[in-house]
């Protein structure tokens, strides 16, 4: 059941990516046209694109941490054999990234928290809201992780 949510949330932060990606290219390539062929600026030029980056690439992080695409060395194959060994590190990488991710998404929240009441002048919103994006994608990231933790052992590493 938390690999298929697992795999939901992770199907969901792509989609999410994916069309703020889009979006972020549309505003930039509006604001451009405006600045340099219009030869006016929109209000919200500069805050409203950062948003949208934001956003982006921490809930995009989440399909990386699914897929296990982030960039990684992958060193310790070649100086650690047994494949039980292998596992055990796995396992504890594992939990030691769960850990951060809690660290990291608890002073998040409370830097969100603490902006929650100034607003962005451009957008007139909360600038927590900017803030909020990395508690908000690691929660999600984290039961990724614990899919990952308490997934059955791959077929090379029971042999």
């Amino acid at each position: 059941m938390l690999n298929r949510l697992s795999a939901i949330l992770s199907g969901i932060s792509k989609a999410f990516a994916a069309l703020a990606v889009a979006l972020l290219a549309i505003l930039i390539s509006y604001v451009v046209f405006s600045r340099f062929v219009m030869h006016t600026t929109p209000h919200w030029a500069e805050e409203l694109p950062r948003l949208v980056l934001v956003w982006s690439a921490f809930i995009g992080g989440v399909a990386c941490s699914f897929e296990r695409s982030h960039l990684m060395a992958g060193l310790l194959p070649f100086i650690v054999r047994n494949p039980r060994v292998l596992n055990v590190f796995e396992r504890v990488n594992q939990a030691l990234v769960i850990v951060g991710l809690i660290a990291l998404g608890y002073a998040g929240w409370q830097l969100a928290d603490l902006t929650m009441d100034q607003t962005l002048p451009a957008l007139d919103v909360s600038a927590g809201t900017v803030y909020l994006a990395l508690p908000f994608a690691c929660a999600i990231t984290v039961v990724v992780h614990l899919a990952q933790l308490f997934a059955p052992a791959t077929a090379t590493a029971t042999e």
